[in-house]
């Protein structure tokens, strides 16, 4: 299943940008980076960790 992702940047006092990506639909799933592809990779593997604990705990969760 796919899932929306959001992808926004985070502009900080000291002028560095880091990047921030949530996937809405996901509650608590996101990741962050200096680029978009750390950021992406970040969620991505947060995301994995949520699906892969939701499907083993899916019976104690109901």
């Amino acid at each position: 299943m796919d899932y929306a992702m959001k992808v926004y940047p985070m502009h900080l006092e000291n002028g560095k940008t880091e990047w921030c990506v949530e996937y809405p639909n996901l509650k608590s799933c996101v990741g962050g980076g200096d680029t978009i592809e750390e950021a992406i990779a970040d969620a991505e593997a947060s995301k994995n960790a949520y699906l892969s604990y939701v499907k083993e705990n899916e019976k104690t969760m109901l």
